[in-house]
């Protein structure tokens, strides 16, 4: 029984420096930007966006990108098929990079919102 209460307080103790590693700023943690934020739409002004990709993940002026929308699966089942699913909103394209980690977007078409993905066109 003292074997099985240590596994778990071993597991609780890894889970909960992984949650820290995870939750610092997400301007200071590399992690966090390269895990949860990559990518991700941070406003909506009219036609302009500012996305969370920059210099450091590769972007540059002039570059397409495909806005996504994750949404989840109405009852989707728990087990192997994922519970969300990609849906296509448009297109943006990159008219000035501010820092390594953002970008100002102008939408090309589409409606994106807070927190909707951008990913380079696929061809």
């Amino acid at each position: 029984m003292k074997v099985y209460k240590l596994a778990l307080v071993a597991r609780c103790a890894a889970v909960a420096l992984a949650l820290a590693a995870l939750s610092g700023c997400a301007t200071t943690s590399p992690t966090y930007h390269e895990f949860v934020m990559r990518g991700q739409i941070l406003s909506v002004e009219g036609s302009t966006t500012t996305v969370c990709i920059g210099e450091r993940d590769g972007a540059a002026v002039g570059q397409v990108l495909e806005i996504v929308r994750h949404v989840r699966k109405p009852g989707a089942p728990k087990g192997k098929s994922p519970a969300f699913r990609r849906e296509e909103i448009g297109t943006v394209r990159i008219s000035s990079l501010y820092d390594e980690h953002y970008a100002v977007a102008e939408v090309l078409e589409g409606h994106p919102v807070v927190n909707d993905t951008v990913e380079l066109e696929r061809r």
